[in-house]
């Protein structure tokens, strides 16, 4: 059976809707921070559910040739060694494959085999097995701990909605009693003062929400160092690959060297830009040699006359 409080609530929300009861409303600072919230839960929500998303995609294991569940990129590492191994071993493929590589006296030998492609995508899968485990203490847990604060600002939210509605209901009692009522009154002093209770309490949630921001900006901040970090740890594993191609006329080139050399001619290179010739243009991310000077044009001066001899036409 419902008690006369949560019906006195029920009446005054009834009658609110029909416009025939008045409502107690809250500063335009207030409603402008509700709004606020409203923002910044929705935000969260979709963070939290790509953020989820995103980190089950990259730990999601699945059953390889040898029936056991690895990263994706794992899978094809081990395939890679495994299928490199059914070639012969002066395949120049298979060796690509796990990097078994000829010495000059035509031995073979297997070295680097850490850095054979095959195995450097299983060095991958446990990296990003790291970047995973990182950025989840990061930034997924951080995006977890803000839902769980604006659920408490949510629950304190309907507290407050509840005792208002009360707090009116009250006030619409005392309003039209007609003579004085103590119990009325008293009871009007209890909602009122379990009201603005309630919406210090709302208040203060909200600020504290608004000054979290420190600690998710912090929390940001780790996601992006452990993203830098798995990706600078792969392109290295990739590099040192590259480095030991076990392939005819390979040449490493460092892709660095792209970089400096797109610099150096970069319209924003003032130098660069006034300095540069058109055979000094990068072909193939390889730098021509700049031409030889032409030959001076200045006329050179006479030798002194020999004592006793006598130059004509010169000078």
């Amino acid at each position: 059976m419902m008690n006369m409080k949560k019906l006195d609530r029920l009446k005054q929300w009834a009658g609110e809707r029909m416009g025939g009861e008045a409502k107690t409303n809250t500063t335009e600072d207030f409603k402008a921070l509700e709004v606020e919230m409203t923002m910044r839960h929705d935000g969260m929500e979709s963070l939290h559910k790509s953020m989820t998303t995103y980190m089950k995609s990259l730990s999601k294991r699945q059953e390889g040739d040898d029936r056991e569940k690895a990263l994706s990129v794992g899978n094809l590492g081990s395939t890679m060694v495994n299928h490199g191994q059914d070639f012969q071993t002066d395949s120049e493929f298979g060796n690509c494959l796990i990097s078994m590589i000829i010495d000059v006296l035509g031995y073979k030998r297997r070295l680097m085999r850490d850095i054979a492609l095959g195995r450097a995508n299983e060095i991958i899968a446990r990296k990003q097995e790291g970047y995973v485990t990182a950025a989840t203490s990061s930034w997924l847990e951080s995006l977890e701990r803000s839902l769980a604060q604006m659920k408490e600002y949510q629950a304190a939210r309907k507290k407050l909605e509840q005792r208002r509605l009360a707090y009116d209901a009250s006030l619409a009692k005392v309003q039209k009693a007609k003579r004085e009522d103590f119990r009325v009154e008293e009871e009007l002093r209890s909602q009122k003062a379990k009201y603005e209770e309630s919406s210090d309490d709302v208040l203060r949630r909200m600020q504290e929400i608004q000054e979290s921001e420190v600690e998710s900006a912090a929390d940001l901040t780790g996601m992006l160092d452990a993203q830098l970090a798995y990706y600078d740890n792969c392109r290295e594993v990739l590099l040192q690959v590259k480095r030991e191609w076990p392939t005819s006329g390979n040449i490493f080139h460092d892709p660095n060297d792209d970089y400096a050399a797109y610099q150096s001619h970069s319209p924003t290179n003032t130098h660069a830009s006034t300095t540069s010739t058109a055979s000094e243009v990068d072909v193939g991310f390889v730098k021509k040699a700049p031409p030889p000077p032409p030959p001076s044009r200045v006329k050179k001066a006479a030798p002194p006359p020999v004592p006793g001899k006598k130059f004509v036409g010169l000078g």
